[in-house]
């Protein structure tokens, strides 16, 4: 309480006193000032005119002070401008003397109370903000080792959001089996703290967190006896932390986390630290089950093929039998006559269903071929141009609903192929081609040479594939579903006997595609040596 009145400061010192509030009293601006340096005051009641100093600006510097102490303005001389004043500087009320005590003591208790709402919405506002940041912190390693079933590229990517996210300087992590560290990552560490780290006996900071599961922290590292810790000091990093990481009781690893100078590691960083722990630990935990699963999943998954596979062999020969039979039943009916025309169209109708039951078969017996390594080819030196040749009217009759264009350089050089075989895979690029675009729209037959490579490409304007499937697409019985139309028929072969008749040919097959934006198809054959 400020006043230049002495009486009246003991006066006001017993009322506030008999409430239970301990009370401090100065008799000038200086005074005050001097008091509240050495210690905070929940409320200060100031007498707006003091000998050294106008109240308010007292006022103004006490709240520059202590911004969250409660003011309380008193003045002998009643005006409006003095509590606009005094309101202004920051003051929470404005009482004129003389004082009645028990406006006073009102006025002191709804302050302690706004005081009291005030810090506690503000412990937690922080509160709230940590604990944001955590699962901020959280979130972003979460999302982070979610990205893969690597294990590299979970530790990695695990250690970068950690160190990035907590504002530490370098660190690793290292998973142990049988008790050893059998898998280790590193980030922001120079080699030859790495080297420290490694050559450090098993007796070292890694052991002891690997044995008792519990977290340690260094913060001198240079003072710290054990090896993998005090080469730390070396690198410029002061502070270090080790956190377990655990799962079912289980330690599988530990992170080594290293600051910078200045930054220390609190309780709540290493509380923070091992919540990450557990995350990247099930994440681990769930890579290494993958890795387990895998070549049973991949057992299941061929045979699930080898069943769709056979699904679409029973339709797709079904579908040309059905036809053939049909057609040859109507046309052996006694009392029916056909006229010329019709009998054509039936023949012509069985002879193209026929050929696709001969090509179905085909297909069949080459892929079966292939398994067995027993494909015969019989190597003669021909031009991709002179291959199209060949079989240039069955393409064209292929793609008769599209614009299909072939060009294809006469000179190019030979190469050494069996000329039905590769035939096959340009027919076989074709067909995949006129199955996945539109009518009316282009398919492009394209060849030319680069590095002793004859490379063959068919282009078109379909749907597109995805750059997930691009590799899968090659595999045995394996379709792309197209969304909307599911998948297009067929046996799920076409391609797998491409990649299958061109690597027999020391060649190369590959796809460049996105969605929508249609397909190329390529394949690369080796120039024949021959003269």
């Amino acid at each position: 309480m400020v006043d230049d009145d002495l009486a009246f400061l003991q006066v006001i010192r017993r009322v506030l006193e008999a409430r239970g509030y301990e009370v401090e009293g100065a008799a000038s601006a200086s005074e005050a000032m001097s008091k509240a340096e050495r210690r905070f005051f929940n409320v200060a009641i100031i007498d707006i005119s003091l000998p050294d100093m106008d109240g308010t600006e007292l006022l103004s510097r006490l709240i520059n002070m202590h911004p969250d102490v409660i003011a309380v303005m008193l003045t002998g001389h009643s005006s409006v401008q003095n509590a606009i004043r005094s309101l202004n500087s920051g003051a929470f009320s404005y009482l004129e003397k003389p004082l009645n005590p028990d406006q006073l003591l009102a006025v002191v208790a709804r302050g302690l109370e706004k005081q009291r709402l005030v810090l506690e919405n503000r412990r937690l506002m922080e509160e709230m903000e940590k604990h944001a940041r955590e699962t901020s912190v959280l979130l972003a390693v979460s999302q982070a080792v979610s990205q893969s079933l690597d294990l590299e590229q979970i530790l990695d990517a695990a250690l970068h959001k950690t160190i990035s996210s907590m504002n530490l300087a370098a660190g690793y992590v290292h998973l142990a089996g049988e008790g050893k560290p059998v898998l280790r990552r590193y980030h922001g560490l120079a080699r030859d703290v790495i080297n420290e780290i490694e050559l450090a006996p098993a007796g070292g900071i890694l052991g002891q967190i690997l044995r008792s599961g519990q977290p340690v922290v260094v913060e001198d590292t240079a003072a710290c006896p054990q090896r993998d810790v005090a080469c730390l000091a070396n690198g410029g990093y002061p502070s270090y932390a080790g956190i377990p990481l655990t799962i079912m009781g289980e330690t599988i690893g530990v992170m080594g986390l290293a600051g910078a100078p200045g930054r220390s590691f609190s309780a709540e960083d290493i509380k923070l630290l091992t919540a990450v722990g557990r995350e990247i630990s099930i994440a681990v935990r769930n890579a290494q089950l993958y890795e387990e699963a895998s070549s049973n999943r991949a057992l299941r998954e061929l045979d699930a093929l080898r069943t769709e596979f056979l699904a679409n062999v029973s339709h797709e020969l079904r579908s040309p039998l059905a036809s053939i039979k049909g057609f040859a039943t109507t046309l052996l009916q006694p009392d029916v006559e056909f006229d010329k025309e019709s009998w054509l169209d039936f023949l012509q109708t069985i002879d193209k269903e026929a050929d696709r039951l001969k090509r179905l078969i085909e297909e069949l017996l080459v892929m079966s071929c292939l398994e067995a390594g027993a494909l015969e080819a019989k190597r003669d030196r021909h031009t991709i141009a002179e291959v199209i040749e060949s079989i240039k009217d069955r393409l064209y009759s292929m793609a008769f609903s599209h614009r299909l264009r072939i060009a294809v350089p006469a000179d190019l050089p030979p190469v050494a192929i069996d000329e039905a075989h590769i035939g096959e895979v340009i027919t076989n690029l074709v067909e995949n081609a006129v199955k996945y675009s539109g009518e009316n729209t282009e398919i492009v037959i394209e060849a030319s040479y680069s590095d002793g490579q004859v490379i063959t490409s068919v282009v078109d304007e379909g749907v597109g594939i995805p750059a997930e499937f691009h590799e899968k697409i090659f595999e045995r019985f394996y379709q792309v579903e197209d969304e909307g139309r599911g998948q297009r028929g067929g046996t799920g072969l076409g391609l797998s006997i491409c990649r299958g008749i061109v690597e027999a040919h020391r060649g190369r097959i590959w796809v460049q595609s996105e969605p929508g934006k249609g397909s190329r198809f390529s394949f690369s054959l080796p120039v024949s040596s021959e003269e």
